[in-house]
């Protein structure tokens, strides 16, 4: 599943570094090794609506804390809560630890909404995990529509 990632940015003509490092499954991992990223890490979170019709991956910079609340006020969604692990491996093909909007590579239905925040547009590079969790991949994050766009899925950028 890496190397698709890979294969996808290249098709797309997105210009990228790959970063090895030891497994990161929490964002305190990042902290405990002491990786040095050039770029904006996200954390990427599999979310769903309370009656489980709606699910969504959010992606926002490693040190912002998400309010549930508040996207879900922004979302005009039912309450939100985390999506559990069986799901999460069902719809996106990975384990906890590994979700990363490059998931999208393994989506067999289009039925998950991408939402990232929009600060993310501000830096210069961002990284994410391409479908584990030993690598980052840095690139411009002024081409991420481009992948979202690849795949007709659904996404937004909003301020959380």
């Amino acid at each position: 599943m890496e190397n698709e990632v890979y294969k996808l940015l290249d098709k797309l003509n997105i210009e990228y570094t790959k970063i090895k490092h030891p497994p990161l499954f929490t964002c305190d991992d990042n902290e405990k090794y002491n990786i040095k990223f050039d770029a904006v890490v996200c954390k990427n979170l599999f979310i769903r609506n309370s009656n489980k019709s709606q699910y969504y991956l959010v992606a926002l910079p490693l040190e912002k804390k998400i309010d549930l609340k508040s996207l879900q006020i922004r979302l005009e969604e039912t309450r939100l809560s985390f999506g559990d692990e069986n799901i999460l491996e069902e719809k996106l093909g990975v384990k906890t630890g590994s979700v990363s909007i490059f998931n999208i590579i393994n989506l067999k239905e289009k039925d998950i909404i991408f939402i990232l925040d929009e600060d993310i547009l501000d830096y210069e590079k961002v990284g994410f995990h391409p479908n584990i969790n030993t690598a980052t991949v840095i690139f411009n994050p002024k081409e991420l529509h481009k992948i979202f766009e690849y795949y007709n899925v659904k996404y937004k950028f909003i301020k959380m």
